[in-house]
């Protein structure tokens, strides 16, 4: 056997990299893995094949009913308390609302992908990296993913098993 000298600043990481991917959830996955920041990014899609959706100088703005009726008020200066305009924005077809809203908006399809960036060992390391970025971040999420034959990480997670099971003995 070989010995290997490291500072104890290294000793000290790797020790405690060993113990925290040795105690974290794994979430039923088999090693090697890694850990990777999911975000939520959405993209136009052709009409029809996602959520249609209202975009204003190229944000989206109108997503719920909710939302469009609250701007079908404001446009037509109407009160959303006043029971007497609410009656008559229930009086006004899909297509009416459409052809007010087109003033503004434009109508366009989205749908949801995810975006993978950055590689974690653990998932401490990718929360920690998500609460220090979150700003420039789009929904942010942990997501761990198999190192299918990735020979150099599983000979790495080899590596971190044997560390702290040789310093126990």
């Amino acid at each position: 056997m070989k010995t290997i000298e490291v500072s104890d600043e290294i000793y000290d990481f790797l020790m405690n990299l060993s113990k925290e991917v040795k105690t974290q959830d794994n979430r039923a996955t088999r090693m090697p893995y890694f850990y990777q920041v999911q975000e939520d990014k959405e993209v136009a899609v052709p009409d029809g094949c996602g959520n249609e959706v209202w975009v204003m100088d190229g944000e989206i703005c109108l997503r719920t009913e909710q939302d469009i009726k609250e701007a079908v008020f404001e446009w037509r200066d109407w009160d959303l308390d006043d029971l007497n305009d609410d009656k008559e924005y229930e009086k006004l077809s899909s297509s009416d609302i459409d052809e007010i809203l087109r003033n503004n908006y434009s109508k366009v399809s989205v749908n949801t992908k995810h975006k993978y960036s950055n590689s974690f060992l653990t998932e401490k390391a990718c929360r920690e990296h998500i609460r220090a970025n979150r700003h420039n971040l789009d929904n942010p999420k942990t997501y761990l993913d198999h190192a299918y034959r990735n020979a150099e990480m599983d000979m790495l997670f080899k590596f971190l098993d044997e560390l702290t099971l040789k310093n126990k003995e």
